[in-house]
């Protein structure tokens, strides 16, 4: 199932910053997701705003908590189940929602 990650935390927190910097911080999620048996599909970082977005494909919640963990030590981590577009029409239409 793909979620979409959303891990944001402050300029103080920022494992990038030079308050607390981590220079492991990015082999730490890695190996945090690879451990897991979390599939990451896809990062992406909104650095102004410390913000990370990760597009990740996970079995169970179980899972997707042990992936997220070193997110969470720098900041607030929140998750949601997504679909894909392209799919969104097919499944619409399964569900009666769309001709």
């Amino acid at each position: 199932m793909l979620f979409v990650i959303v891990a944001e935390h402050t300029a103080e927190d920022c494992p990038g910053g030079k308050v607390r910097p981590d220079k492991q911080f990015f082999a730490k999620v890695g190996e945090s997701m690879k451990k897991s048996g979390v599939k990451l599909v896809e990062g992406y970082l909104q650095a102004a705003g410390h913000i990370f977005f990760f597009v990740v494909d996970a079995s169970d919640n179980t899972s997707l908590g042990e992936a997220v963990e070193p997110l969470r030590y720098v900041g607030t981590v929140r998750y949601y189940p997504v679909m894909k577009f392209s799919e969104a029409f097919t499944w619409a239409k399964k569900e009666g929602i769309m001709e």
